[in-house]
């Protein structure tokens, strides 16, 4: 996998291209297991989750503390 730029080519050395079929079922697997807690959390009072792949889009209303849990 390469990231072409104007000015520099960049090629990656580890880790796996999102859009290869193994790499998208891994992430669905890991982030599975995380967003379990965090959404159960969320929906206790009415906070936002959302997720596409391997990306979060969440609002936490609480203290930094609390979501380190």
């Amino acid at each position: 996998m390469f990231l072409l730029t104007v000015k520099k080519n960049y090629r990656q050395t580890t880790g796996g291209a999102m859009g290869s079929s193994l790499t998208l079922t891994l992430a669905n697997i890991f982030m599975s297991k995380c967003q379990k807690n965090i959404v159960e959390e969320q929906t206790k009072i009415d906070e936002f989750y959302g997720r596409y792949i391997d990306d979060i889009f969440m609002i936490w209303n609480r203290f930094e503390e609390e979501l380190r849990k």
